[in-house]
């Protein structure tokens, strides 16, 4: 059946939409262009095949389905504005989106740069996260359902639609299946069971098919194709790409970096449980994966990470945690010396935080390995009696451990020196100040290692303090012995006043005796 023939165009359905041109033929319904007689604005209609239409049950579904649709809001869908039936043809009344499908972009300038791709899908997914929001599983998205307008507007159409089709319909509907059969999820195919997860599966095979051009999965025959779904994994976008498409491929998939791979193939796993749960979890990993492609990122770990707490079992390999290259700076280490495990040097210290952090690491360090001496007996000995080789766990880094314990590694560790016993592996701080074994000085002897500024400190405040005390005492005798000579030259002049001041002009024996 050509446009010039379709019974449809030129007839108003309802007395409102007047069919105006044929736009689309698909598997379930055709598509017109049609102008509303009473808003005066142009419409899409959507009229289902005659097949579909003689079924009651599924007239029954697609209405509450069509209802369903027109509830959702969002700036990437289209919107459902009205439904009906006319000559027991069911029809639903959609928004005109005038310009083309992303099929027509796929088919013109794939395969598309990581940054563009995302760009384009990033709507798509925000209409399925604002549908799943709502209870609503699309179940068909594919290139053919998501419009680009003239304005480069992006929007997702047919909710609802897909969902009413029942098993019964499907074997009069190959058409569906021949169209949508590459973006069929495995849980489609075995159980005929969708939900949110299903429509993750097929927005990462439009994914894929927009970064490499092709479909993941082919056969001689749509069921081919949908048990291929089953059990095939969808490869790598750049893996595809340098072994199917040349030279120009290899350069593609060069500027596809890791972790966009890795969403891949978290979206399109077989099993649902490994996918996103669902539109809102999918729409935080794109925009993490776009964040890092806008600014150059080759790699970037904390997309792994939320791609596991989305709901993804993938391996972390192909954006390898920081952490994992640890091992193999020490890789030269000896397994059986202590010593040798922690390299010396800048890089001992550089790595001194993550060391502190990984008990495995410091096992060796801290567990004799060549002696029968159980581990117990460094608890038994006092505390007052310990020396600073004999408590390395109290060393704040390992640039502070004694230089006894970075010996040869051929060698065996020394077993516990008795309490009481002298080491010279280390010489005092300061010249005369050396520590002696049992004494109580020694149980400064790490605290002053630690800082020895604030004890200089006090030992210069100490001095301060004696010598004022004894230059206050030294005054203070000066003064007294002055104050005694005074009183002593004074007496004879007292005398010769009082006696001048008497009215007899005799001298005073009490005067002079005192």
């Amino acid at each position: 059946m050509t446009v010039s023939t379709d019974p449809l165009v030129g007839r108003v359905l309802d007395g409102r939409y007047e069919i105006t041109s044929r736009i689309a033929r698909g598997g379930m319904a055709t598509v017109y262009r049609a102008q509303d007689r009473h808003l005066m604005r142009v419409v899409a209609v959507k009229v289902l095949h005659d097949e579909l239409a003689e079924d009651q049950d599924f007239a029954r579904r697609f209405d509450q389905e069509a209802k369903a649709a027109a509830r959702l809001v969002n700036p990437h869908i289209v919107s459902v504005f009205d439904q009906g039936i006319d000559d027991a043809r069911p029809y639903i009344v959609l928004e005109y989106v005038p310009g083309c499908t992303l099929r027509h972009v796929i088919a013109q300038e794939a395969p598309l740069s990581p940054l563009r791709a995302i760009d384009m899908l990033e709507p798509v997914v925000s209409a399925l996260a604002s549908a799943h929001e709502n209870g609503l599983v699309h179940r068909d998205i594919k290139p053919e359902n998501v419009l680009i307008s003239d304005r480069g507007q992006i929007k997702v159409a047919d909710f609802g639609l897909a969902r009413a089709i029942t098993n019964q319909s499907v074997s009069a509907t190959r058409g569906v299946l021949v169209g949508t059969v590459s973006y069929l999820p495995p849980e489609l195919v075995v159980k005929d069971h969708a939900d949110e997860r299903s429509d993750v599966y097929s927005t990462g095979i439009v994914l894929f098919e927009m970064l490499t051009g092709r479909k993941p999965h082919t056969g001689d025959n749509p069921i081919q194709v949908a048990w291929a779904h089953v059990h095939e994994d969808v490869p790598a976008p750049s893996q595809w790409l340098t072994q199917h498409a040349g030279v120009k491929g290899r350069q593609m998939a060069g500027a596809i970096p890791a972790y966009l791979d890795a969403l891949v193939r978290t979206c399109t796993a077989r099993d649902p449980r490994e996918r996103p749960a669902d539109g809102r979890a999918l729409l935080a990993l794109l925009r993490s994966v776009r964040s890092s492609l806008a600014r150059g990122r080759a790699e970037d770990p904390a997309i792994t990470a939320l791609m596991h707490r989305a709901g993804s079992a993938q391996p972390a390999s192909p954006v390898p945690a920081p952490t994992r290259t640890l091992p193999a700076v020490r890789s030269s280490a000896t397994p059986v010396s202590p010593v040798d495990y922690r390299p010396a040097g800048p890089r001992s210290s550089a790595r001194a935080d993550f060391s502190s952090r990984d008990q495995s690491q410091h096992t060796p360090v801290r567990r004799p390995q060549h002696t029968a001496t159980p581990h117990t007996h460094h608890t038994a000995v006092p505390r007052t009696q310990r020396t600073p080789l004999r408590r390395p766990q109290d060393a704040p880094s390992p640039r502070t451990r004694p230089a006894s314990l970075r010996g040869t590694g051929d060698s065996p560790r020394p077993a516990p020196r008795p309490a009481g016993s002298a080491h010279h592996h280390r010489p005092a701080s300061r010249p005369g100040t050396a520590s002696r074994p049992g004494t109580a000085h020694q149980p400064q002897t790490v605290a002053s290692r630690r800082n020895p500024v604030p004890a200089a400190r006090r030992r210069r405040s100490l001095v301060m303090i004696i010598l004022i005390t004894v230059l206050a005492v030294v005054v203070g005798v000066a003064a007294y012995q002055f104050g005694v000579s005074l009183r002593t030259s004074a007496g004879p002049a007292i005398t010769v006043t009082t006696t001048d001041a008497g009215s007899s002009g005799q001298e005073n024996p009490s005067q002079e005796s005192s």
